[in-house]
Formats: structure tokens, sequence, C-alpha cells
């Protein structure tokens, strides 16, 4: 529902069309996909749980009225249950989990959307893949062996920061459709397209994966 949310039937349209417009000047093929989260980080319900029946340790220890003994494992395990519910909460969870391992996350599961997605086929070896994971408001861009050896990533970099700036201002589409072009600039510099007809390999809708 996240995703459906975020991307109705106009921006995903809107998404298509920026890959048509960043292809048509480049031999290049991008790929939009964006999940709404890399992973499920079960150590953030764990450590919420622990902080949450820790902190009502604590308060009911501190508090002027007396608890019995069988009192506080009740009072534990409130806290615990809502701890775990809050953890939920996404500004929470991205603080339980960590910048560091959400930044691993996110590029295994945009290296295995890469070769899901085939970008590792194309006749030229110059697939995009433009990846974007919501919870953690991350994104990343991979390109191909071609399009890697002229561009790297350092030249990726303004693409990633156009997609994150979107997702965190809440115009993740926006943030697709920017990115999109700023891709294609890159594309169309490296590998412009000529005279030649180039074919469409891979399909130009963005993905919303829900695995």
């Amino acid at each position: 529902m996240v995703l459906e949310r975020s991307f109705d039937e106009a921006a995903r349209a809107r998404v298509a069309e920026a890959v048509r417009a960043a292809e048509a000047g480049s031999r290049g093929q991008v790929v939009p996909v964006v999940v709404a989260r890399s992973a499920a980080y079960p150590e953030a319900r764990l450590r919420a749980a622990l902080l949450g029946a820790a902190a009502v340790t604590a308060a009911l220890l501190l508090s002027p009225i007396p608890v019995t003994l069988g009192e506080l494992p009740l009072a534990q395990v409130a806290g615990a249950a809502l701890g775990w519910a809050l953890s939920w909460l996404a500004p929470l969870e991205r603080l339980l989990v960590g910048r560091q391992h959400m930044d691993q996350e996110v590029r295994s599961r945009a290296e295995r959307a890469f070769l899901d997605h085939g970008l590792h086929r194309t006749a030229e070896g110059t697939g995009v893949l433009i990846f974007a994971s919501l919870l953690e408001r991350e994104a990343v861009v991979l390109g191909d062996h071609g399009i890697h050896a002229r561009v790297g990533d350092a030249e990726w970099q303004a693409t990633v920061a156009a997609l994150v700036a979107g997702m965190r201002r809440g115009a993740p589409a926006d943030g697709f459709v920017e990115a999109i072009g700023r891709c294609g600039a890159r594309l169309a510099e490296h590998f412009p397209r000529g005279g030649a007809p180039v074919a469409n390999e891979l399909p130009d809708a963005l993905t919303l994966d829900r695995r």
C-alpha cells in the first residue's frame, strides 16, 4: 500500500515518460525500481522492546509509589509491547537501525534488483538502474560495465541526490523524474544515439517491487 500511495497511475506514467525521454537521446537502457523498504530490520523491534521495558522499569523504580514484585513484570511486558509498536514508526525505525546498516541493506537490495531486471544483459553494457528505497530514504544508481567504465559512481551523485531530495520532501515521483533526466544527460554525453536505430531492450515502466 505504501508504494501505491506514493506512486499512483499518473505518477507512474510520468516516470515512464521520463525514461523514454532519457533513452531518446542515447543508447542507454534506464530501469527505475522502487521498494517500500530494503529489509525487515527485526533488530529494530528487539531494540525498541528492550528500551521500552527498561524505561518502564526505571520509571517504576524511581516512582514514589511502591510497586510489588508481581506488578513489575507486567509493567515491563507492557513497556516492551509499546516499544515494539512504536518501532514501526519510520523515523524511530531509522534511528534504531542506524544509517550504516541501512546503507548496506539498500545497496544489497539494489544489486539484487540490477540482476533481477536483466540490466547486466544489454547489448552494449549500458543498462542503468535507478533504485529508491522509501523507508530508508536512500537511492542507488548502478550502471553496467559499459557505462560504468566511462561514468563511474562519482558522476551519479547528482542523480542520487535528486531522488533522495524528492523522497525527503514527500514527492518521490518528482525525485524519480528529475533523477532520470540527469541520468539521461549523462548517457547522452557518453553514449549518444547517433543515426543508427536502438532497440528498447528493457521496459520503461517504474517497477514497484514488493518482494
